[in-house]
């Protein structure tokens, strides 16, 4: 009795992760070890010309899945790249969840192999380019956006988001979004709590900018906040486009 449900926990616990599939042009690669960066770069972002192609990987829904949440995906597909030995992935096409399909995130991207240092150097340049604050140089604040696109998981839960002091910032609920602007610099930390407790920290610089995606995952009886931090670039486009 004890060993069926022992097994039958585990189906569970691996029926809530997502499904990867990975599809490799024929390379034999060592896996990566985690001092190899893993660089993320978007549809629109130039490949360097000596990339060489490793392979394609999707990220879906197993039809189980609960924990599907964007970083959590983009962490499988850099999972998947670095097994297969890849340090560069592209990102070719993004499903966010919806009301009438899938309640997670979806991921298809290319895995590519790059270990020249020059080549790399030149992308992380561009990306910081693309990911520089908004603020004039001498402001002497920083500013936290905090934003919930408005999906079909948790629609109807909203929460509060909360400071190191447990001082309230700011309420979210779906397709809600509002801007912190804070004086005070070093690490702080930010939480929402419904089933559970969702924490992310922040080293807040002067005159930075920051992006917050939050959302909801499904639960057991109602529902785990999800907060993440996410990179300008992305950011900025997700929190313009919301009204």
């Amino acid at each position: 009795m004890k060993k069926l449900l022992l097994f039958s926990l585990l189906i569970l616990f691996a029926a809530c992760g997502t499904s990867v599939s990975t599809k490799l042009a024929n390379k034999n690669y060592q896996k990566l070890n985690d001092e190899n960066q893993i660089i993320v770069l978007e549809k629109t972002d130039v490949l360097p010309g000596n990339s060489e192609f490793i392979g394609d990987v999707k990220i879906g829904d197993s039809g189980f899945t609960t924990d599907c949440g964007y970083n959590k995906v983009i962490s499988d597909v850099t999972t998947a790249a670095r097994n297969a030995g890849g340090n560069i992935i592209q990102i070719t096409e993004i499903k966010e969840p919806s009301f009438f399909g899938s309640t997670c995130y979806r991921v298809k991207a290319k895995i590519y192999r790059n270990l020249n240092s020059e080549s790399l150097s030149i992308i992380i340049s561009n990306k910081n380019i693309k990911n520089k604050s908004r603020l004039n140089e001498d402001s002497d604040y920083a500013l936290i956006y905090f934003y919930r696109p408005n999906l079909a998981v948790g629609s109807l839960l909203g929460y509060h988001i909360k400071n190191t002091n447990d001082s309230i910032v700011g309420r979210l609920r779906n397709g809600e979004k509002f801007v912190y602007k804070t004086k005070k610099f070093g690490n702080q930390n930010f939480y929402g709590t419904l089933e559970t407790k969702s924490e992310i920290k922040i080293n807040v610089e002067k005159g930075k900018e920051y992006f917050v995606r939050c959302g909801v995952n499904m639960g057991v009886a109602i529902g785990r906040p999800e907060i993440n931090i996410v990179e300008n670039s992305i950011g900025m486009k997700e929190y313009d486009k919301m009204e």
